[in-house]
């Protein structure tokens, strides 16, 4: 996940990230590097959605 100009060194993009010892966020333009206490995981669920036909109005011409 992006979260862009929240780098508190420089206002760079910051991108948050996992490995074995937790989350951490990490800057991309000046490489500031931080261990994330907390962080809210969120599951991403399948959306389902009904789709519904689509609807043509009547079209209007030009007259000239």
């Amino acid at each position: 996940m992006w979260r862009l100009k929240s780098c508190p060194r420089c206002k760079g993009d910051v991108f948050l990230e996992k490995d074995y010892s937790g989350w951490y966020e990490r800057c991309l333009q000046c490489g500031y590097n931080q261990d994330l206490e907390t962080i809210v995981e969120v599951k991403e669920q399948p959306s389902v959605r009904k789709r519904e036909p689509a609807t043509a109005g009547a079209r209007k011409t030009a007259t000239k």
